[in-house]
């Protein structure tokens, strides 16, 4: 089999591997201009990966849409992905595909690719408001994390959308809802508004300062899930995809769904037994 043409390849990269690690003693002070051009070509790559990634749900979804898996006019869309793909899985190349939009808007409005965590804590926004609208916030919230020099957490940005969709959840007509929501944002993330504090306390210990730092992952996982859950209530209403569905298809898909529930039905959150423990026996009515 032919390999595909290689667009991206190390001859297109100036950067190169040194032969040894520069000790500490060697690298003091500032970078000197040849050490910033190394970086920024280093940078240059970190991008691309980025870049391809929404190119990649792009591609595919010009594949799906156009029917163009189907080779000899038998092999189904899942075939695809296995052959061609490396075993992708339907659902991953559905999540790359609503991705792809979103990520090049972001791309557009902040000048560079933003990571895919980021993105995808976007998306909810993008679904109430559209495209544009969460890559022009999302660049503003960025920007100010940016100026206060404060690191920004895809967990951070979560937690912001659910509020601003959730203030604005009253709203009954849809386009007001959008502007609902938009307001909200801005109204929340403004900025000049203060922005939660990730700076540690002067003369706290950095063991102390990273901990206060820490958030539960277990929200933006649980975050996640509700998203999703959205997402396949709305992808089950769609009836032009129904009608291109084969029952072989729709057998291994529902067999997913129950297998994915199964699981969400067994998980439980733990916690910490000893703090809970002390409560317990600290309540008298216990």
């Amino acid at each position: 089999m032919r390999l595909r043409d290689q667009p991206f390849t190390l001859t297109h990269w100036a950067a190169t591997l040194p032969e040894r690690d520069v000790t500490a003693e060697e690298a003091n002070g500032p970078l000197t201009a040849q050490e910033q051009e190394l970086l920024a070509e280093c940078h240059r790559a970190i991008d691309n990966a980025r870049t391809a990634q929404w190119m990649l749900g792009r591609a595919l979804e010009i594949v799906r849409r156009r029917r163009l898996y189907r080779a000899d006019g038998t092999r189904t869309w899942p075939q695809y992905l296995a052959a061609e793909h490396d075993g992708m899985t339907v659902r991953e190349a559905r999540r790359l595909q609503e991705e792809w939009r979103l990520a090049k808007a972001v791309q557009d409005a902040l000048g560079k690719p933003a990571p895919p965590s980021h993105v995808r804590a976007m998306l909810a926004y993008a679904d109430s408001t559209s495209n544009e609208q969460a890559a022009s916030d999302y660049t503003m919230l960025r920007s100010a994390y940016d100026e206060a020099q404060l690191r920004l957490a895809a967990h951070q940005i979560t937690a912001r959308v659910s509020k601003a969709i959730e203030l604005a959840a009253s709203e009954g007509d849809p386009q007001e809802r959008r502007q609902a929501v938009t307001h909200r944002w801005q109204e929340i993330h403004a900025p000049q508004a203060p922005i939660p504090a990730q700076v540690k306390a002067a003369g706290a210990p950095q063991g102390a300062a990273r901990q206060a730092e820490a958030a539960d992952p277990l929200v933006e996982a649980v975050s996640d899930v509700e998203r999703a859950l959205e997402r396949l209530d709305k992808a089950l209403m769609d009836e032009a995809a129904a009608l291109r569905r084969t029952s072989v298809e729709a057998e291994h898909l529902q067999s997913r769904v129950r297998k994915a529930g199964r699981i969400l039905a067994k998980v439980t959150v733990p916690a910490d037994d000893v703090v809970e423990a002390e409560i317990i026996e600290a309540d008298p009515g216990k």
